[in-house]
C-alpha cells in the first residue's frame, strides 16, 4: 500500500484519468460497472477470489473507520460535504451523477495534496 502523499497525488490522478477516459462507461456503459471496483486501482479488479484485503488499497484510509468494515468499503468515502457516497447516491442518482461527484472528489483531493506538498516545500527553503 503507498504510504507517502505523493503516491496517492499519483494515484488520484490516474483514477480521474480513467474516469476522463470513460473508464465506467459513462452515459451508457455496456455493462454494469462498479465505481473503485472495477477500476485497475483495484487490487481486486481481475481476481474473483477478492484475495487482497480492502485494507491494503491506497483507496482505504479514505473510508471513515466506522465503514471500514463493509464488503465494498471504497463505496463508502464521503465524496461531498453532504456525506454522500458511491453507495448512497448509486441508489438515487444516474451514473452520470455519480460520477460527476467521484470526479469532484478526486479533483478536490488532488488539489488538497497538492497545496500540503507545495507548502511543506515552501518551509523547506523557508519561505513564507
Amino acid at each position: 500500500m503507498p504510504k507517502s502523499r505523493l503516491e496517492i497525488l499519483n494515484l488520484l490522478m490516474e483514477e480521474l484519468a480513467f474516469l476522463e477516459r470513460g473508464g465506467y462507461g459513462g452515459a451508457l456503459p455496456w455493462r454494469p460497472v462498479s465505481i473503485f471496483l472495477d477500476s485497475p486501482s483495484c487490487p481486486n479488479r481481475l481476481d474473483p477470489e477478492r484475495s487482497t484485503p480492502c485494507s491494503d488499497c491506497w483507496l482505504y484510509p479514505f473510508v471513515s473507520e466506522e465503514f471500514q468494515h463493509e464488503m465494498d468499503p471504497c463505496h463508502f468515502i464521503a465524496l461531498n460535504q453532504d456525506g454522500e457516497t458511491v453507495h448512497s447516491m448509486s441508489r438515487q442518482y444516474t451514473q452520470v451523477e455519480v460520477e460527476a461527484a467521484v470526479r469532484a472528489w478526486l479533483m478536490a483531493e488532488i488539489r488538497r495534496i497538492q497545496e500540503l506538498e507545495g507548502q511543506q516545500a515552501r518551509v523547506a527553503s523557508g519561505a513564507n
